[in-house]
């Protein structure tokens, strides 16, 4: 009997355990295609740090949105910089 219950317990903690790695995708997916990316969100997914974003900004490098304190970047704003600042790199010789 208390083996029975040993393994209920397992399979629902392995069922929960789940239904969390799900959820977290989930969540993960929606933020990536957010359209608006705070400062933290462009620190975290990009590893640059504030004074690179405020340096970007100040040089025209990066559209932004502000309201109050808050920069908001939306999604064309960092795809045009993605674009703007992608190194082809060609092949010697071809």
């Amino acid at each position: 009997m208390w083996n029975k219950e040993l393994e209920n317990l397992h399979k629902e903690l392995f069922d929960q355990i789940q239904f969390i790695r799900n959820e977290l995708t989930d969540i993960k997916k929606s933020r990536d295609s957010d359209e608006m990316w705070d400062n933290s969100d462009l620190t975290r997914n990009w590893k640059v740090s504030l004074r690179t974003l405020a340096e970007w900004r100040a040089e025209g490098k990066i559209g932004y949105v502000q309201i109050g304190n808050k920069i908001w970047y939306p999604k064309e704003e960092r795809e045009l910089f993605i674009k703007s600042n992608l190194v082809k790199v060609g092949l010697k010789g071809v």
